[in-house]
């Protein structure tokens, strides 16, 4: 589920840098396009429980991933990492993907519920990452 895109990329990558720049700016928008696509039809088959627990399950979400940023920011701090460390452990354990989620609630046959989590995790840590790097990028490191 991994390896065939990242394989792909560093082929096409390697056969195509420099030769196709029109690839290097599509590339990005056909991304966007599919993960809105795919929460799109997770959204779609989870209309009825989302309108039961959407609510619920937008704080949880929430919280899940705030406390992500947190631990992975304090207990790097603990463990004697740097402050640039931190961060960026900070942001990798709050900024979890949750497209291997929606694959597996796919596969799994209970994309209408299990898979709602994941969609809603993914505009939710785009939103909350973006507003953390953005403080932090204000707050610089003293070295």
């Amino acid at each position: 589920m991994v390896i065939i895109p990242i394989g792909a990329g560093l082929i096409f990558n390697r056969v195509l840098s420099g030769k196709a720049k029109w690839l290097d700016d599509a590339m990005p928008i056909v991304s966007m396009a599919g993960i809105g696509v795919i929460i799109v039809i997770i959204t779609a088959a989870g209309r009825d429980s989302l309108l039961d627990i959407g609510g619920i399950l937008i704080v949880l979400v929430f919280i899940h991933n705030v406390m992500g940023y947190n631990l992975g920011f304090w207990i790097s701090k603990w463990l004697g990492l740097s402050e640039r460390d931190a961060r960026t452990v900070a942001l990798e354990v709050g900024m979890q993907n949750g497209g291997l989620a929606s694959g597996l609630a796919k596969e799994m046959g209970k994309l209408a519920t299990i898979g709602l989590a994941p969609a809603v995790f993914g505009p939710l840590m785009n939103i909350t990452g973006s507003v953390l790097a953005s403080y932090w990028h204000r707050k610089p490191i003293k070295e």
